[in-house]
């Protein structure tokens, strides 16, 4: 996915870097101040795990996947991430990655080297607390993930899943109704640790029941009243076999 030029105004100012790119008098223009960016392709990598750390990155348009990999070499995803996400903090604890980015379409980031984030952030206050805001929010959807993982069945996770995708598309100034999903059902499987199998029959239910409709991989969402529901009649019933 690329980036027209009335849109590039928008994201770069929206993002949470953005004081790096403009001084508070510069905001109103329609261009940065140099800022580079680079383009990659589908199923291209940013970087791997063990690769040293010399820079953070934000996702300017696309999309990506994060991943690890276990003692058995299986490929276990950890998230996806949009536009306006900051990548690459997991380098922080030990100067190296401790996960993989790989591009799930055509997608650009714009890199912020090591040297040049130090500068930036011994001046701006503004900055320091943006990027915290950014460690934050990734910690947070963590927690939310491990959460859903232990505490919801199938159903639950994919209902959770794709309101999560609706909410975030929207705030990206998208259709929160009608998207496409970059990833492949393998890797919405992985990611919600269910099996392929499982997430197949659950879409064709959910389809059946006049809640979404799937054609490839886009995805309408027809009744979100009853997808909503469905997730909180799931909570209702977790709950009721735990108590």
């Amino acid at each position: 996915m690329s980036i027209n030029t009335t849109q590039r105004p928008s994201l770069c100012q929206q993002c949470a870097m953005s004081s790096m790119c403009f001084s508070q008098a510069e905001k109103s223009k329609v261009e940065p101040k140099v800022r580079s960016h680079k383009v990659y392709h589908k199923s291209d990598v940013l970087f791997s795990v063990g690769q040293t750390f010399d820079a953070i990155y934000i996702l300017r348009s696309g999309s990506a996947k994060s991943s690890v990999l276990a003692n058995s070499g299986y490929e276990q995803i950890g998230g996806f991430h949009y536009p306006g996400d900051l990548i690459g903090l997991d380098g922080f604890d030990n100067r190296a990655h401790a996960q993989s980015i790989k591009f799930l379409e055509t997608s650009s980031v714009c890199r912020i080297g090591l040297g040049e984030l130090d500068k930036a952030m011994a001046i701006s206050a503004s900055l320091r607390f943006n990027l915290l805001q950014g460690m934050s929010h990734v910690l947070n959807d963590e927690n939310k993930f491990l959460l859903s993982l232990n505490n919801m069945n199938s159903a639950q996770r994919l209902s959770s899943f794709l309101i999560d995708l609706s909410s975030r598309f929207e705030e990206l100034g998208r259709s929160g109704k009608v998207f496409d999903l970059t990833m492949t059902r393998v890797d919405i499987a992985n990611y919600l640790g269910m099996a392929i199998e499982t997430v197949s029959r659950l879409l064709t239910q959910m389809q059946s029941e006049q809640i979404i409709e799937v054609e490839k991989r886009r995805v309408r969402i027809i009744d979100f009243e009853k997808l909503n529901q469905s997730l909180l009649q799931e909570r209702e019933t977790s709950l009721l076999r735990t108590a």
